[in-house]
């Protein structure tokens, strides 16, 4: 038994051999396998430490980075798309690098930011508001390259959704590069002012992303609510299972909200109506009592928020609420000198970066700094209460790539 440990323990030792510098081996002279010739177990040298901190000699090291491919790799992503366009002229590298779709995908996945407004009054033709005129912006705010003039519906991460005037067709298309697709028809009557909701979440790790448009379909004398549901995967529409039958009153706002995979619509029944577009079942959120057409549904440090402008005499009073409760979280107050004129009213818009509440006063339309409690005037705006706001990330993702392709 000694003897059997004692020639394993030997085996192993000449094995370990193996793993030294294959130049100091020495060739077998028996060559019966004349393609492939085997190596001897013993080394005929030493090797000291140093020599196996060096790295072998056939090894190709990686060449320093140039600051180009630092900023291709590791900053382009993060820039909306308006200056990425800008960009394209650099060189035919970059134009190729910024046109590839694998590039707007981790764009539209890492450029989040709302960067603007479409607005629009009545009929007429939409227009873009910037935050920023000099990085972010749409080369066509009118939507003139739609087949045919639009009311604009609803919008998310890049992606915006309008609706023809005469027969209600539904449009999805990115300002940005142009690209639309036009929906077919719903099977359920959706109107000129249905409720529906554009849901889009680009994912890092999933380049097939899709999107879906949700529509809560109501009747007049039915208090009952029909979810039908367009996914650009199927490219088609579909009623869900789901039907619900406990509201009080069956109008609802046309202007949704969507975030983290949850739809919700204020009612005029003092309630929020909310979709769950995974599992396909809905739930009814507490509003604030004094909800009205002024408030708006938005995300605030990554929660569901509702902010509810109230306006007495010449000061106006910003509540918002937040949790599933709806519970008071914060009270604003501004006053006339704040702004430089008389309110007329005050309507809640959006709230960006978390800290940054965009409220429309009268005809101005300004950005209130919740932290540093200052106001700052975005633009003067020729619409009224009537005038459509909808918030717009600039962002390359395109409508006919993959990343939100139509699949049969």
């Amino acid at each position: 038994m000694e003897d059997l440990e004692s020639n394993n323990q030997k085996t192993m030792e000449d094995d370990f051999y193996l793993l030294e510098d294959t130049d100091d081996l020495k060739w077998d002279s028996d060559d019966s396998f004349n393609e492939f010739p085997i190596f001897s177990c013993k080394s005929t040298a030493k090797k000291s430490p140093e020599d196996y901190a060096k790295p072998p000699e056939h090894m190709n090291m990686k060449k320093e980075a140039s600051l180009e491919d630092i900023l291709r790799e590791h900053a382009l992503h993060f820039l909306p798309a308006k200056s990425l366009c800008r960009f394209r002229t650099v060189s035919k590298g970059w134009d190729l690098w910024i046109s590839n779709p694998f590039f707007a995908h981790r764009q539209t996945t890492y450029f989040k930011n709302i960067t603007g407004l479409f607005c629009q009054v009545a009929s007429l033709n939409p227009s873009f508001i910037s935050f920023n005129k000099d990085a972010y912006g749409v080369p066509d705010p009118s939507l003139k390259f739609l087949p045919e003039p639009v009311n604009i519906r609803t919008s998310c991460n890049g992606l915006l959704c309008c609706q023809s005037f005469v027969d209600n067709v539904y449009y999805i298309c990115n300002p940005v590069t142009k690209e639309w697709k036009m929906l077919p028809k719903p099977s359920l009557y959706h109107g000129a002012e249905a409720a529906i909701v554009l849901a889009f979440e680009p994912h890092p790790l999933k380049f097939n992303e899709s999107y879906e448009l949700v529509c809560a379909v109501t009747f007049p004398d039915h208090p009952v609510v029909y979810f039908e549901i367009y996914s650009s995967r199927s490219t088609s529409w579909r009623v869900s299972d789901t039907i619900c039958c406990e509201l009080d009153s069956w109008e609802l706002h046309n202007g949704g909200y969507y975030m983290k995979g949850v739809v919700y619509w204020e009612s005029s029944s003092g309630v929020i109506l909310a979709f769950d577009l995974n599992d396909e079942q809905y739930g009814i959120l507490p509003l604030p009592l004094t909800g009205g057409q002024f408030g708006a549904l938005t995300m605030m440090h990554g929660e569901l928020c509702y902010i509810l402008p109230h306006l007495q005499d010449d000061d106006c009073t910003i509540y918002i609420h937040g949790n599933m409760d709806m519970s008071l979280k914060s009270v604003i107050n501004l006053t006339c000198d704040n702004v430089g004129s008389k309110f007329g009213f005050c309507r809640a818009l959006t709230c960006i970066n978390d800290d940054i509440l965009i409220l429309a006063l009268g005809r101005k339309v300004i950005a209130y700094h919740v932290r540093e409690q200052k106001m700052e005037l975005i633009c003067t705006s020729d619409g009224g209460a009537c005038t459509r706001y909808l918030p717009y990330v600039n962002s390359l993702v395109s409508v006919r790539h993959p990343l939100v392709r139509d699949r049969a």
